[in-house]
């Protein structure tokens, strides 16, 4: 079984590192997956070798992918808002100090460290880290806890995944609610108080830039509702909730025992890209028909709800046409009702992120903004 699941899965690990280090929440903890992945490995030294450099590779890709959108899109939004959350001129020097004295090891520690990994890149970016400096300390840090954890599965086994799991569990919640809660709350907030300062004619390219980066960041708040949802589920007692996302692809997993279908993982990788060209698509089509009537952002985003409710209604009734019958009812008996809420609380999230995000990034990053002629 170990032996199967090493060759048909290992991509389709890879690939849910890529997709979590790009800020995208995965129902299962990565960490849990790099401990399966060394058990997996059955205890053989060159496979090992081989997981735990491609394994760091691909934490290197996404949370390149995450820099670079946080230091595209990031740093005008904290420069005028910074101050309501603590973040004013003052904290942000002495953080690009901090960052300039401990400078590649402070970046390296952050990345080792459980629970700050993704702050770190986070603040990479916002304080414009040289790129160089970042992806080396990044490899560097990322390198230890990916050690750690395939150390633990090749010695321990598959016994040791049940220990670790809570524990992982609780610490997820610690920024999945942040970015479930607090991102979609904060990007309104903002995006209420600079719409009147959007500039009158903004270039084609820089508004369609401005409308990804929304549609991004609606994305990551509903991937990162629906699994703290799972995890909240899972912590009061569930047994394997199921994942409403990974079911809308017919991705039923009981546990990290079922085999995982890298070309099942490839499709909830589109169904992600697709959510954040939703926006823009939404933008595109939909938009010209309702702006010139006066139509207000509260209910552009109550369109792009039900836009993206339909877009999950498709793939949902598709997903039975292949799926069997009783799967649906074993998702529906173990958390079914509360992911459905998840994803219904998450869809809301995804519509007012993406809306209120391009508002805000048209009005308050200047490089988005026509130049005078």
């Amino acid at each position: 079984m170990l032996g199967a699941l090493a060759r048909h899965s290992f991509v389709a690990i890879l690939l849910a590192v890529v997709i979590e280090e790009l800020g995208l929440p995965s129902p299962i903890p990565t960490d849990l997956i790099i401990v399966f992945a060394g058990t997996m490995a059955g205890g053989s030294l060159p496979q090992l070798a081989l997981y735990f450099v491609t394994l760091t590779l691909a934490s290197a890709v996404g949370g390149s992918g995450l820099y670079a959108t946080v230091r595209r899109g990031g740093r005008p939004l904290v420069d005028r808002f910074g101050r309501y959350v603590h973040l004013g001129p003052e904290q942000l020097a002495r953080a690009e100090n901090l960052l300039e004295r401990g400078g590649w090891r402070s970046i390296a520690l952050g990345r080792a460290i459980p629970g700050v990994r993704y702050a770190t890149v986070i603040a990479c970016g916002l304080l414009k880290v040289p790129f160089p400096r970042y992806v080396t300390a990044h490899i560097a840090g990322s390198s230890v806890y990916i050690a750690i954890f395939l150390a633990l599965g090749a010695v321990f086994g598959p016994a040791i995944l049940d220990r670790i799991h809570l524990p992982t569990t609780g610490l997820r919640l610690l920024w999945l609610l942040p970015l479930a809660v607090g991102l979609p709350l904060l990007i309104v907030r903002w995006g209420r108080r600079v719409r009147s300062r959007q500039p009158a004619s903004p270039s084609r390219g820089r508004l369609l830039g401005a409308v990804l980066l929304g549609g991004f960041a609606g994305t990551v708040a509903l991937t990162a509702t629906l699994a703290a949802t799972t995890t909240v589920a899972e912590l009061l007692g569930a047994s394997h909730p199921l994942n409403i996302a990974y079911y809308l692809l017919g991705w039923t997993m009981l546990g990290l025992e079922s085999e995982v279908d890298a070309a099942l993982l490839l499709l909830y990788a589109a169904l992600l890209a697709l959510l954040v060209g939703l926006s823009a698509i939404y933008h595109e089509l939909v938009l010209p028909y309702l702006v010139p009537r006066g139509v207000p952002p509260s209910r552009q985003v109550l369109g792009l709800a039900l836009l993206t409710v339909g877009l999950f209604g498709i793939v949902f009734l598709s997903s039975l046409l292949v799926e069997d019958p009783g799967s649906l009812t074993l998702w529906w008996q173990t958390g079914g009702p509360t992911m459905l809420l998840g994803a219904a609380i998450g869809v809301v999230a995804y519509a007012s992120t993406a809306i209120y995000g391009r508002v805000l990034a048209i009005a308050v990053a200047p490089t988005l903004r026509r130049s005078e002629q």
